[in-house]
């Protein structure tokens, strides 16, 4: 063994028997841009822990996938590559079937109220199943409401979904758009403009904010509003990472997430509002599903919630026995 082997083992070693009450720098892997809408409540959360833990635990995030990319983030915070990291859900559900519920469309609740409360009660289910993959679920943000965004025509009602190519992202996000009638299709976000553009798709679908950022209005200005949202995005920290640090730090990092989670969903909220009010500045053309419409799509898409329920087993269905109270 060559003696920057042996100097790097020894200090392996003592940093992994540090006491619990030693300072925790921790990386934090973010998929998305430092400008998301999502970033506030990430560095607001940060602050806190920080905060209340007198330093001792620091979160160090890294925005645009600088440390690691999305789909290979979970697969790095659980062996340890990575000590901590954001999740979609639309990505790990091939890993933990039962997450399919909060891939799909309609899955969790739109309303901010019931987006919390829903987020609480799920709170103890995520902990324990996560906990089984070797890693800590620690708190979650939503997408605020899919909206379609189309070249030519709104889509209100399961007839004008028939044949249009839609770009959905995600397994179960292309079964739910395929159980419609349409043809989803799968392309890269960054690809989204020129696709709408040159007619590969005629659809896409996405949230306010992020397609007022990517203009995509310009391109697909019939836009509809569908009020329900997709694939939750999770922070997650590795379980001997999070073992490492006290009781008490625990408890605070715990609560607060929480309390980001209270935070989050408004804030969502008021930036899908701008953002849907900047785009009819562009002359996007902006419908909002009615109740019975939206009652409707609903019914549409949960066909393929049969397959789901069967894939998803006995975790699956205490994920679905906590969001059923808000179908």
């Amino acid at each position: 063994m060559t003696l920057s082997r042996a100097v790097a083992g020894l200090v392996l070693a003592a940093t992994l028997a540090l006491p619990a009450w030693a300072q925790q720098r921790i990386d934090l892997a973010v998929f998305h841009p430092e400008n998301n809408f999502w970033t506030a409540t990430i560095k607001w959360w940060i602050e806190e822990v920080d905060k209340a833990t007198q330093g001792r635990v620091k979160f160090n995030p890294h925005f645009a996938g600088s440390l690691v990319g999305m789909n290979e983030t979970f697969k790095s915070v659980r062996e340890g590559a990575v000590p901590s990291g954001v999740i979609a859900m639309g990505v790990v559900s091939g890993q933990i079937p039962s997450m399919a519920y909060l891939e799909a469309i309609g899955g969790l609740p739109d309303k901010p109220d019931d987006f919390i409360a829903a987020t609480a009660a799920l709170r103890p289910v995520l902990e324990e199943q996560f906990r089984k993959f070797g890693v800590e679920y620690l708190w979650s943000q939503g997408s605020t409401a899919l909206i379609v965004l189309c070249r030519d025509r709104h889509l209100r009602s399961l007839a004008d979904w028939k044949g249009r190519k839609v770009r959905t992202a995600g397994r179960w996000q292309g079964q739910q758009i395929g159980a419609l009638g349409a043809s989803p299709v799968a392309l890269d976000p960054a690809e989204q403009y020129l696709g709408l553009q040159n007619g590969t798709i005629d659809c896409a679908l996405s949230n306010s904010v992020l397609a007022s950022a990517a203009k995509l209005y310009e391109v697909g200005p019939k836009i509809t509003v569908l009020r329900l949202p997709v694939n939750l995005s999770a922070y997650i920290v590795n379980s001997a990472v999070y073992g490492r640090i006290s009781g008490a730090d625990r408890a605070a990092i715990r609560r607060l997430g929480a309390e980001a989670e209270k935070r989050s969903a408004p804030y969502l909220d008021k930036m899908q509002g701008e953002a849907q009010a900047l785009m009819k500045t562009h002359k996007a053309d902006i419908y909002v599903l009615s109740d019975a419409e939206m009652a409707a799509f609903r019914k549409g898409i949960f066909r393929a919630f049969a397959k789901m329920d069967a894939e998803s087993g006995a975790a699956g269905k205490q994920v679905q026995a906590v969001l059923k109270r808000y179908w």
